[in-house]
């Protein structure tokens, strides 16, 4: 046996250094080049690990290793937004959340969370939830990584108060669901939960609720994989439930929601409400290649749709079953209030004016509306004679966007360098030209030329700021009292 000897330099011997490690050099080459010990053939290999959790609540390290592909190739995967809200605004964000209670209710007071437990729960099958219009599948080998930020707010639960957070699908307030992936907080702890095809499995407690300390928020996660879940709070890891050897992944649906529901199983007399300020999921491991765009507006960042804090629903101009009524332009007011829409104009414009056809306002960012930059990748305009013009009528509109501007106004100015409180006069990009036949009459359904513009780098509307669809009408141009000319506008918009 070799005597281990403090030093450096002792052949024939294993040396260590100062701290008691073993010096080690795996045979191959010398810097100039020379075979030392064995020569690359005897060299050894050593096994990569990386550390996820010291193991400080499992009592174990939680340790994985990388893998290569067959091209010698290390495997890296990079996450992709699946889904991000934050609960800031003073009402509920319908193009994201379904809301469904009995009797316990949740709201948003404009503080930064979602509050179940508004109105209280007092018996079995009270509870309330809100799950989100978006699934989340499992893909193989790919991981959804979930985050929620929750906490308890003014009391502790009691008896027969439970709460949840995670993916499934509850269809009634007061009652759980039976297909899933959760965390579940009752008086007796935190725990970890699956349910594939209504059969359950659970965690040991990973937590117990005095862990949870009235008023402060949590971040909790869930990382969902095919063979296995993980469940963390606040950077460590509580616990891991693998999934039973019968299933070939966590629920027998392949996707499911989001869902967040508090509900009593039995007679409840408490105060205590749960609250939510935010949540984001993420698919992980899997090159999906998915653009920014993409995965914003599969998020719910769309532009067609209010934001948190916006008005809910569409933010196109477009009444069902309900025609515009025709308006005259302006350079100062705009005719129509939308992100693209429906909008009809009076042909009265004078020459060589711009008047605003339709005009959107960015909402400023308060502490309940998130401020998001509008990205405006392109624009479509289309158009055709509603009301019949007259012969004598000769028009051609010169479009254009204009965005920026801080006030609705085409003439807003811009306020010269370090003059107190900043006005942007609006950017302006044309489009192109929309004329109609004027030899006679232009008769109803008379169609103007078509406008569609794509920009590979985005025109960008910032919070506060104003975009507008504009329309000159051209030199040479004839006015006219007669008639009405409707238009299509649609914009190629994400919020970001």
């Amino acid at each position: 046996m070799a005597t281990l000897e403090t030093g450096a330099s002792t052949a024939g011997k294993q040396n260590i250094d100062a701290n008691y490690n073993a010096m080690v050099n795996t045979p191959g080459y010398t810097s100039a080049g020379v075979i030392q010990g064995g020569g690359p053939a005897q060299a050894g290999s050593v096994g990569i690990y990386s550390v996820n959790d010291e193991g400080t609540t499992t009592l174990a390290r939680s340790v994985k290793s990388p893998k290569t592909s067959l091209h010698r190739r290390l495997r890296v995967g990079i996450d992709t937004l699946l889904f991000n809200d934050t609960f800031n605004a003073t009402t509920q964000n319908t193009s994201l959340w379904e809301y469904i209670f009995v009797t316990l209710t949740a709201s948003q007071p404009g503080a930064g969370t979602v509050n179940f437990g508004t109105v209280q729960g007092t018996a079995a099958t009270h509870g309330a939830l809100m799950r989100s219009y978006q699934y989340f599948p499992v893909i193989g080998k790919a991981s959804i990584a979930s985050k929620f930020n929750f906490g308890v707010f003014n009391a502790t639960l009691v008896a027969n108060e439970e709460w949840r957070v995670g993916f499934g699908k509850p269809t009634v307030g007061g009652t759980a669901p039976t297909e899933g992936v959760w965390f579940l907080l009752t008086t007796a702890g935190l725990f970890g939960k699956t349910f594939f095809n209504g059969v359950e499995a659970t965690t040991a407690s990973l937590a117990t609720l005095a862990s949870f300390t009235v008023g402060t928020i949590y971040n909790l996660e869930i990382i969902l994989g095919e063979q296995s879940i993980e469940f963390w709070r606040d950077g460590v890891l509580l616990g891991t439930l693998a999934n039973a050897a019968a299933n070939g992944q966590p629920f027998q649906n392949a996707s499911l929601p989001l869902f967040m529901q508090k509900l009593c199983t039995g007679a409840v007399t408490n105060t205590n409400t749960m609250r939510v300020s935010d949540i984001n999921v993420y698919i992980s491991d899997i090159a999906s290649n998915k653009d920014w765009n993409s995965q914003l507006s599969t998020a719910g960042q769309s532009g067609n749709l209010g934001q948190n804090g916006h008005t809910q629903g569409k933010n196109t101009l477009y009444a069902n079953s309900t025609a515009p009524t025709a308006a005259a332009l302006t350079n100062t007011t705009a005719a129509f209030t939308g992100l693209g829409g429906q909008a009809a104009v009076l042909p009265t414009l004078a020459v060589s004016s711009d008047g605003i056809l339709m005009a959107y306002q960015n909402p400023a960012s308060t502490i309940n509306i998130t401020g998001r930059n509008l990205l405006i990748y392109g624009v479509h305009i289309e158009s055709h004679v509603s009301v019949i013009l007259s012969a004598a009528a000769i028009i051609t509109y010169q479009a254009s966007m204009q965005y920026g501007h801080t006030a609705v106004s085409l003439a807003t100015a811009e306020t010269g360098s370090f003059v107190t409180a900043t006005t942007h006069a609006p950017r302006v990009v044309p489009l192109g030209t929309i004329g109609y036949s004027t030899a006679v009459a232009a008769v109803a359904n008379t169609r103007g030329s078509n406008i569609d513009v794509r920009w590979e780098v985005p025109q960008i509307v910032r919070p506060g700021e104003f975009v507008a669809i504009v329309l000159k009408l051209g030199v040479g141009g004839v006015v006219t009292a007669t008639g009405a000319i409707t238009f299509m506008v649609n914009y190629d918009v994400v919020w970001e």
